[in-house]
Formats: C-alpha cells, sequence, structure tokens
C-alpha cells in the first residue's frame, strides 16, 4: 500500500518535519499504487497544501510524495 506524506522546510532541530495523510472525510487514505497515489496528489494538490498549513502554519511546503507504507512494527 502507498500514503501520501507532506514534507515541510523546518529547522534541524524540529521534532517533526512530515505529515503523513493517513484519512479522508474520515475512511483511510491508501493507494494499490504509487500511481494511484500520485493520481490523488495531483487532483487534490490545493486541499493537501491546506491541510499542511493548519497543521504547520505558514511553514513553507518541502515536498509531497507517495511512500510505501511500512508495515505494522511487531508488539505495536
Amino acid at each position: 500500500m502507498w500514503i501520501i506524506v507532506i514534507f515541510m522546510f523546518m529547522p534541524l532541530d524540529a521534532e517533526n518535519d512530515a505529515l503523513t495523510v493517513t484519512h479522508l472525510h474520515g475512511k483511510p487514505l491508501e493507494f494499490s499504487d504509487a500511481n494511484n497515489c500520485y493520481e490523488h496528489v495531483h487532483e487534490n494538490l490545493d486541499d493537501l497544501k491546506a491541510l499542511a498549513v493548519e497543521h504547520y502554519g505558514k511553514v513553507p511546503i518541502k515536498q509531497i510524495d507517495c511512500l510505501r507504507k511500512l508495515p505494522p512494527h511487531p508488539g505495536a
């Protein structure tokens, strides 16, 4: 499965410089392949940018990317 991650330009000592987009309208947002994921990013770019602003304010977006979702960590 593939997920959307928004990377931000943050200071080096920032605890978190990325936002994983996990849900849309209360439903999990995952994709079966990278092409479907990037198509969603392209079609919803303004909404993704707005989501980043909600979480990080006026911090510039470095990159919006699709990454393969890691399997759950054993014992988590």
